[in-house]
């Protein structure tokens, strides 16, 4: 009985801190290549750009220039997602003469100036209901 009572606590407390998190990436302009995704937690990682973790999906079941990605298990907190289009699949971000070449995204956020945006610009508090955002790929 008493094993039965901890597992059952452990369920509970692992249902309360974890979050599930919707993600439509949107603008994508091919099924080509992945889909990079960089969740950072505080100004001072994402100017180091060590984010907290990061995601790698695949771009083949984009419909209609649109990904829709669920994650599930994600603690309550403060995050922000940069993405990078990585349509050749070398993990970084390809740049021609001085533009990048590939897309890249913040969530909730359109980015239209040149230098990066502050992280309070982009983020968001995942608390313990769903959460949906919505990023919005910029091809320069």
């Amino acid at each position: 009985m008493r094993m039965f009572l901890l597992i059952l606590l452990v369920c509970i407390q692992w249902t309360l801190s974890s979050q599930t998190l919707k993600v439509s990436i949107t603008g994508l302009r091919n099924n080509s290549g992945n889909i990079v995704l960089a969740f950072y937690n505080t100004e001072k990682a994402f100017e180091d750009e060590t984010p907290l973790f990061t995601k790698v999906e695949s771009k083949a079941t984009v419909v209609n220039h649109i990904l829709t990605l669920t994650y599930n298990g994600l603690k309550s907190g403060v995050y922000g997602i940069v993405i990078l289009d990585d349509e050749n699949n070398n993990s970084k971000m390809d740049f021609g003469w001085i533009l990048p070449e590939e897309g890249f995204g913040f969530s909730n956020y359109y980015h239209t100036g040149m230098l990066k945006p502050k992280l309070s610009k982009f983020s968001f508090t995942l608390t313990n209901e769903t959460k949906a955002v919505e990023i919005k790929v910029k091809y320069m």
